[in-house]
């Protein structure tokens, strides 16, 4: 997919972003009751993004920006609900299946790309975004599974190169991945929903028909 690196995430950001302001945050979902602070909290992200630290765990170099990890944090931290704790560990538990298949759909097309799906860009976040959605249907969920989902997917494939142990947690390239996984998770949510709404309806008109007669 020849494409700069960076451009699919500015344009899908946009388009959320218009959506959330628009007042249709229900199709993104990311539906969030104090915007100014969520704006506030991407803007710091995006003013540490460019700060990059490396790092090594065992024989893998890992480059991490920290915007992403930041953000990363904040989503987890975000979860909350009567079972938060059981909820942020379904989560992270599904952020690593998803991950494992992702990275090795990542390497799989990196020693053969003949046999693609789509593409071997997309492929593997498409192949993501459809875990997320039967993972959940909330956005919220969606998005945090996705990003702990891209960072192990990252591991998983540089474990899996020969020669070549490299991780990039947080680039340009690592967010197009993202974006375009949970752009897939929210169209297969917003089908099911529609497709689930569609059949509720269908089984309900004979009972509308049916209607109710008062017994004489």
């Amino acid at each position: 997919m020849l494409v700069n690196a960076g451009y699919i995430s500015i344009w899908i950001m946009l388009m959320a972003f218009i959506l959330i302001t628009t007042g249709w945050s229900n199709l993104v979902g990311l539906s969030v009751k104090n915007r100014k602070w969520v704006f506030l909290a991407l803007a710091v992200c995006a003013a540490l993004q460019p700060i990059k630290e490396t790092f090594h765990i065992g024989q893998v170099q890992i480059h991490v920006f920290a915007g992403t990890i930041l953000l990363m944090l904040i989503t987890l931290l975000a979860m909350r609900g009567p079972l938060v704790w059981d909820s942020r560990g379904y989560l992270l538990i599904c952020a690593l299946l998803a991950g494992m298949i992702w990275g090795s759909v990542r390497k799989m097309y990196s020693v053969d790309p003949v046999f693609f799906w789509l593409d071997p860009f997309l492929d593997g976040p498409v192949v993501a975004g459809v875990l997320a959605s039967a993972f959940s249907t909330k956005g919220q969920h969606q998005f945090t599974v996705l990003l702990f989902a891209g960072a192990a997917a990252e591991l998983v494939h540089a474990l899996l190169q020969r020669g070549v142990y490299e991780a990039s947690i947080g680039s340009l390239q690592w967010w197009d991945s993202l974006w375009i996984a949970f752009a897939t998770a929210r169209v297969i949510s917003l089908l099911f929903q529609a497709v689930r709404t569609g059949v509720v309806r269908f089984i309900a008109i004979p009972w509308r028909n049916k209607g109710g007669s008062s017994p004489k």
